[in-house]
């Protein structure tokens, strides 16, 4: 008689070490071009991004000089400069895991390897952690910025 709790000799996730599959590979092609596609957005709207973030700092350093009554709002085109840098840089990681996961997918295309496989795979698991991971700080964000808005809303109609 079978012992139900005995561990199976057969796994769960079969493997293989041979080459991958002709559907994988077709799957995959197909996926290439829009990652690509994807990747190379994400970096001009990076670079973009970079751009006006320069052209804010510097038409706010501008204001600042020409006239004393726009003095105090210079610093905020300055501020959001700097923050359109910062979130350019952030987008960059996202389109550079795309473009390392079209690279490996390229080279699967020539070598059917398995360990290949492995690696586009691999790459395509970190670009789907980083976007969860800057969901959830978005969302952080979003969550802290509306506490705060009640807050200082209760307390302007309290004053």
């Amino acid at each position: 008689m079978d012992n139900p709790y005995q561990a199976s000799s057969h796994s769960a996730y079969p493997t293989s070490s041979g080459s991958v599959t002709p559907a994988t590979l077709q799957a995959l092609a197909g996926t290439k071009p829009w990652v690509r596609l994807c990747s190379i957005m994400g970096f001009i709207g990076a670079g973009f991004m970079i751009l006006a973030g320069l052209l804010m700092m510097t038409t706010g350093a501008m204001a600042g000089m020409s006239s004393q009554q726009t003095a105090g709002l210079a610093g905020l085109p300055v501020v959001m400069g700097i923050t359109y840098i910062v979130l350019s840089i952030i987008y960059l990681f996202p389109s550079l895991k795309l473009w390392k996961y079209g690279s490996a997918i390229i080279r699967l295309m020539s070598s059917n390897s398995i360990t290949d496989l492995e690696a586009a795979l691999d790459q395509q698991r970190g670009f789907w952690k980083f976007v969860g991971i800057l969901m959830i700080v978005m969302i952080t964000f979003m969550l802290l910025a509306m506490v705060g808005g009640i807050i200082a809303g209760a307390s302007r109609i309290s004053n």
